[in-house]
């Protein structure tokens, strides 16, 4: 870096009301740091803006030290590079929450994450899409597409977007509309932080079930019997009410004192189911899953909208981690045999997880009124795949490189071109996600609104 954009980034950080971190900086490591703790980010300055008024200083102070800019809220979905000509935003300071129940909305800042939300939904007799951990951004998922398990039902989040505040590349604080940039918006829902820096939304909220509780929770099987529950879980996923959402996880437990001791270190098999139909209906419907084998644990019963994430007991802190992700064209008994085959054998790699997770319903189809579509459209696949492996030690790099190859391998003769934005690996592009017409739509818009690319998303747009 220049001794002039040095002492510019200075100047920024005598400015702000909020805070500039510069390498060596006392808290330098943290800040700079994405969840994914397995990618190193060596960006220039991070800055935690305080206000709007400050997210126009760095757009202002970026243009003068010839820098990008690049957001990541929590530090989820990580840029893949090391962003050292880039300051880096952490949104945290962007805190506001009102939910108008009356109207049906929500209005979040864009340091908001789902657990926050969700707790202060229940009671509301109002559900919102949320995805499956509470510390995953609102607005870093909703503006990637929004895949919920809520979303059978009611689509995808970004869908439900009614405006966007942002700062754009120039400077311009704006509210972005279906009735003022119609286009805009539409690459907004679900063409990430291509366009500017977001720092609120307003979206639409949903009905929840009479009674306002949800019905849902955890089935924990042991690995031996991953096959038969997974053919049972694709069997009542091809014909399960919209209301009714189920995926599936087959995972190798840590051998941590968190975990109880009869399955520490052990390889298990997850359904987790999310329903709005009530106890009853749901039994009716999961009940081919439950006897598909033993059931070692048990967490289904009903909850308020608040304990939504707990269904799926997601890690909360940061983790390393290798990731990979596809869409299956259907979920049959071919599908369900060749991924339970690569996990076997990816698992003695140190392969950690492989999800299924069945999509279908309101997800598959085109929005209709009140919900205006975006980019994000509709996924018409059968299932979102994806594995992971943690890698707490840089030896276990390639060897669980490897076992995702065997996952990729296996799942290839089933998969479809596209993939779900908020599940790109670090380093992918929107490319990999939308069909080149999309792309062109999407670039028309970044040329108009950011010509000098100073926006440097973490899901950029391919080159050419």
């Amino acid at each position: 870096m220049s001794d002039s954009s040095r002492a510019r980034l200075l100047e920024l950080g005598e400015a702000l009301d909020g805070t500039l971190f510069l390498p060596h900086d006392e808290g330098w490591i943290e800040a700079a740091s994405p969840w994914n703790r397995a990618i190193v980010q060596r960006p220039a300055a991070v800055a935690v803006p305080a206000n709007v008024a400050d997210v126009q200083r760095i757009m202002h102070a970026a243009r003068d030290a010839g820098l990008g800019v690049t957001v990541q809220p929590g530090g989820h979905g990580p840029h893949g590079g090391d962003l050292q000509d880039c300051i880096l935003i952490r949104t945290s300071a962007f805190d506001e929450l009102v939910i108008d129940a009356a109207a049906g909305t929500a209005r979040v800042g864009a340091g908001v994450h789902w657990g926050r939300l969700l707790r202060e939904l229940d009671g509301t007799a109002l559900v919102a899409l949320a995805g499956s951990n509470p510390t995953i951004n609102i607005v870093r998922f909703t503006i990637g597409g929004g895949h919920s398990s809520l979303g059978r039902a009611y689509g995808l989040a970004a869908h439900s977007v009614l405006a966007v505040e942002m700062v754009t590349a120039d400077g311009a604080a704006v509210r972005v509309t279906g009735d003022g940039d119609a286009e805009l918006l539409w690459a907004l829902k679900g063409g990430g932080g291509q366009f500017g820096v977001v720092t609120a939304l307003e979206f639409r909220l949903h009905p929840a079930p009479e009674g306002g509780r949800l019905y849902g929770g955890k089935l924990t099987f042991p690995a031996a019997v991953a096959a038969p529950v997974l053919r049972a879980m694709a069997d009542v996923a091809a014909s399960a009410p919209e209301p009714l959402s189920i995926s599936a996880v087959m995972m190798v437990l840590p051998d941590l004192p968190v975990v109880p001791e009869p399955l520490r270190g052990q390889q298990i098999v997850t359904v987790d189911i999310v329903s709005q139909l009530g106890r009853e209906a749901t039994e009716r419907v999961i009940e081919p899953i439950r006897s598909a084998g033993p059931v070692v644990a048990d967490t289904v019963a009903e909850f308020g909208i608040g304990a939504l994430t707990d269904v799926f007991a997601e890690p909360v802190d940061p983790v390393p981690t290798l990731e990979w992700s596809a869409l299956a064209g259907t979920v049959n008994h071919a599908t369900v045999d060749a991924l339970v085959g690569a996990f076997v054998e990816g698992a003695a790699l140190g392969l950690s997880l492989l999800q299924i997770r069945p999509l279908g319903g309101a997800i598959g189809r085109a929005a209709t009124p009140p919900a205006v579509a975006g980019v994000a459209g509709v996924l018409g696949a059968g299932a979102l795949l994806g594995a992971a492996g943690f890698v707490f030690d840089p030896a276990m790099l390639e060897p669980v490189g490897t076992a995702l190859k065997i996952v990729r391998d296996a799942a290839a003769p089933h998969t479809v071109a596209g993939r779900v934005v908020t599940f790109l690996a670090p380093g992918e592009d929107l490319g990999s996600a939308y069909a080149p017409a999309e792309i062109a739509r999407l670039r028309a818009v970044k040329e108009r609104v950011d010509p000098e690319g100073l926006i440097r998303s973490n899901r950029p747009l391919p080159v050419g």
